[in-house]
């Protein structure tokens, strides 16, 4: 359903329909995830962790999720 927005200067009335705020919406959440990945971008202990995490996985120090899952149950983390 549309909404009706009238103001002293506008000589028309301006729909806003279901469609402009859903990509509206849209907009606002990927301006959200860009705010973010520039945040991430920006902190230099995260993205020393991510480019280590990245070595890591490339020289196969990695383990399964099942097994990751194992040693926090054992450790009563979870």
């Amino acid at each position: 359903m549309p909404i009706n927005i009238k103001a002293d200067f506008m000589p028309e009335s301006v729909l806003l329909t279901d469609e402009d705020r859903v990509l509206l919406m849209k907009v606002s959440n990927l301006l959200e995830e860009i705010v973010e990945t520039c945040n991430i971008l920006e902190d230099k202990e995260t993205m020393a962790s991510i480019k280590q995490s990245e070595k890591d996985a490339k020289a196969g120090r990695v383990r399964d999720y099942d097994e990751f899952l194992a040693e926090l149950k054992q450790s009563g983390e979870i």
